[in-house]
């Protein structure tokens, strides 16, 4: 994210506050029905990457030792990614999966809060704002939350970015992106209260 600030160095943030990230979250979900946003997303059961791992842990009724499975992930590799990017076959789909991981972590540190997994989640937070630029997805907005509650500018224009990317595209009338919207939505609110 440096580069951005690098080209940009006069650059004010879009959004100030928590309410107006909500807001603009919520326009970008557009209308419909609350998705079940306890659950993990539809589309990771039956998988063994590193954000289903996470995520089998961040829902609601999770199975026993899933946190444990979670934790073991998160220890695997201190001071970088979840997982090696030479491991997928193509850096967008990396991307999607450390930001997946993200978003699906900062629920386990909210439901249940250890401070190892508390200083693993700011850790990981600064690798990617430092190291994985928000383009290099598929237009979904994994973790934009995580980003956009940050106080650090970088952080804050990654997180509009990533809006940028699923408002500016088709993704944004997919079932998953909606529920991605909302469940960032969701934790902001609760962050707030």
């Amino acid at each position: 994210m440096h580069v951005l600030r690098a080209h940009f160095p006069n650059s004010r943030p879009m959004f100030a506050s928590p309410d107006q990230w909500i807001r603009a979250l919520r326009a970008a979900a557009g209308p419909g029905t609350l998705p079940d946003l306890d659950a993990a997303p539809p589309s990771f059961r039956n998988r063994k990457d590193a954000d289903a791992v996470l995520w089998d842990a961040a829902a609601a009724g999770s199975a026993p030792g899933a946190l444990d499975a979670a934790d073991r992930l998160l220890a695997a590799r201190p001071g970088s990614s979840l997982a090696d990017a030479e491991g997928y076959l193509a850096l967008e789909v990396w991307t999607e999966c450390e930001l997946s991981a993200l978003h699906a972590l900062s629920r386990i540190v909210r439901l249940h809060p250890t401070p190892s997994r508390r200083a693993r989640f700011d850790e990981l937070c600064r690798w990617h704002i430092e190291h994985t630029q928000p383009d290099n997805a598929t237009n979904r907005p994994w973790a934009v939350h995580v980003f956009a509650k940050s106080r650090a500018p970088e952080a804050i224009l990654y997180a509009e970015t990533l809006l940028h990317n699923v408002s500016a595209s088709d993704a944004r009338h997919e079932p998953l992106s909606r529920w991605i919207l909302l469940d960032a939505v969701r934790e902001l609110e609760l962050e707030q209260r």
